[in-house]
């Protein structure tokens, strides 16, 4: 069951991976060439629906991929799985899937409904879970298994953690889905073990060779993503894996026209970094900071250092834009101290991202007696723990929703807020706004918006008319004038998308460039539509370079000029 969020961007196409990834592997697996596999990634909450599905298909062996957002629906379809098929064999995985949820008292009807639970990774068990399902006592002869037998728990025996280069990914077979965001994982784990992320104690020894990202990329390539996220627990936290990254991307080049998303961790960023993500067609990239409070990040097994990261953050802007990512309610902080860490990331960031606290399995769930984590079952979102009774927390959150709500861009959901503090992206000057706004209030910055003219309505409809001209999967909705940037809204053939001019020396990297004008995007562009998107910039290039190098044009009746050819 797909997870049910906004995407602001209106970029971002998600679907499951990692039961993508289990999926081929049972097609790469040679005696399991027969088998037949129905793969349900959906995004309803019903699960009647699921159930329509399955019983259709008919299947002989039932595997759930379980997170904390799916636990309700996957326990109301067990419900019906047992009615109607008695000893079918239903197996739960995913990052969920952990006795400390399942021993829950909300959880435990859904426990009791399972044959056994995949604690680990899931590549080689799920083929021995096909080959054995239907074989007496198969819970015994399959290894990773953890087995509920009323209330207790058994394992089957241990399995080692698979050669991840053994296991070709979705897109290597051509399997993965089309035109939706690609994935990326150059290894796994991570060498920094916090108490609040669920990698947990999982070691990052494991990388993806040249020859395997190589051929990822390749696939990627054939898939026609719009964009990529990488699932690394950050880009720079395993040299190896970055060497074999930069490596096969220089033999594939599909990166170079991407949008990237993915972590960084700054401490350990470096030169050679920054220069692989000039290369890069734009990267969205997440700082986790969490806290500024070092204290905090001590006890939670987090090392920080605020004055490299400063320095680093002053090496990153202008050359990648990044959101900061903070946690609300971590365990041994406080109000006072998150909103200081508010106020730093005001000064620092580009974007804000703020979370409220989850109590994830094989991190705070597991030590929740020991920091006094006192938490809902139902969405696993801490309701207090050290240093945050219960007001305190709740009173915080009205405090940040608000001071979102105010800001340039604001984005707003029931667990997390995010908000732009500075003008450097496109999506933060959709609308007039002068220097009287509630975002520069909040932040108590000067540079914090930039007012924008309207484009005039003559002008406008000779940009638009001519657009259209270009044929039917083009259409330019409204364009705006800044001191520094020029923004055209576009509708292009796969949605939404906003086309930003500003100088070249201001922006390094550019979808186009031309007679100084760097030319970006936002939205969701392939290799395809690029091509009209190119023919749509030599319509607005005159209008832009007016704009952005000579006398601005007037407002209203003034004539654009000749339209350069192309």
């Amino acid at each position: 069951m797909d997870a049910q969020w906004r995407d602001p961007n209106g970029t971002f196409f998600s679907f499951s991976y990692g039961i993508e990834k289990l999926r081929a592997s049972i097609r790469s697996a040679p005696d399991l060439d027969d088998v037949e596999v129905l793969l349900l990634d959906l995004r309803s909450d019903d699960p009647d629906v699921f159930m329509a599905e399955l019983e259709t298909f008919g299947p002989t062996l039932i595997g759930l991929s379980t997170y904390i957002w799916s636990l309700p629906v996957f326990a109301a379809l067990t419900e019906r799985i047992r009615a109607r098929w008695p000893k079918m064999p239903v197996v739960a995985g995913g990052p969920a899937a952990r006795r400390s949820v399942l021993d829950l008292p909300l959880y435990q009807g859904f426990r009791n409904r399972l044959d056994a639970v995949v604690t680990g990774e899931g590549e080689e068990v799920i083929r021995a879970l096909v080959r054995e399902h239907q074989t007496p006592r198969w819970t015994s002869r399959v290894p990773g298994l953890e087995v509920p037998q009323h209330g207790l728990w058994r394992s089957s025996a241990t399995i080692e953690r698979p050669v991840i280069d053994d296991y070709p990914s979705p897109y290597q077979l051509d399997v993965g889905p089309l035109h939706k965001t690609g994935y990326i994982e150059t290894f796994r784990g991570c060498p920094i073990h916090c108490a609040f992320c669920q990698w947990g104690e999982q070691k990052s020894d494991r990388v993806h060779g040249v020859d395997y990202l190589r051929a990822h990329l390749q696939g990627l390539q054939r898939a026609n993503v719009p964009n990529v996220f990488f699932l690394d627990a950050a880009f720079n936290l395993s040299p190896r894996a970055f060497r074999a990254l930069v490596a096969a991307e220089n033999d594939v080049g599909v990166l170079k026209d991407s949008i990237v998303h993915g972590h960084l961790y700054p401490t350990y960023l470096e030169e050679h970094h920054l220069k692989f993500f000039d290369g890069v067609g734009q990267v969205q990239a997440s700082v986790g900071i969490q806290s500024f409070d070092e204290d905090v990040l001590r006890r939670l097994g987090r090392p920080f250092d605020l004055a490299k990261f400063e320095t680093v953050l002053d090496r990153m802007r202008g050359r990648l834009d990044f959101d900061i990512e903070l946690i609300l309610g971590l365990p041994g902080d406080n109000p006072d101290s998150f909103k200081r860490t508010v106020e730093k990331s005001l000064e620092l960031g580009d974007t804000v991202k703020a979370f409220k606290c989850i109590v994830l399995p094989d991190a705070l769930l597991e030590r929740a007696d020991e920091l006094h984590i006192d938490f809902d079952p139902a969405d696993f979102i801490t309701r207090s723990c050290d240093g945050w009774p219960a007001r305190d927390l709740e009173e915080t959150w009205q405090w940040l929703y608000e001071l979102a709500s105010n800001a340039d861009r604001p984005i707003l959901n029931e667990g997390w807020v995010g908000f732009a503090l500075t003008s450097s992206g496109p999506d933060k000057y959709r609308g007039e706004r002068d220097d009287t706004s509630p975002s520069v209030r909040s932040s108590g910055r000067a540079d914090a918006g930039v007012v924008h003219r309207g484009i005039g309505a003559e002008i406008l409809q000779t940009l638009s008319d001519e657009v259209s001209e270009l044929g039917p999967t083009w259409r330019l909705n409204n364009a705006r004038a800044g001191d520094a940037a020029v923004f055209y809204d576009l509708e292009g053939p796969d949605g939404g998308v906003v086309l930003e001019a500003k100088p070249a020396v201001d922006r390094p990297r550019c979808f186009v460039e031309r007679d100084g004008i760097a030319y970006t995007h936002q939205g969701p562009v392939d290799r395809t539509s690029a091509v009209g998107l190119r023919r749509v910039i030599d319509v607005v290039h005159a209008h832009a370079s007016a704009c952005l190098l000579g006398p601005p044009p007037a407002m209203e009746g003034e004539a654009l000029g000749e339209r350069p050819q192309g």
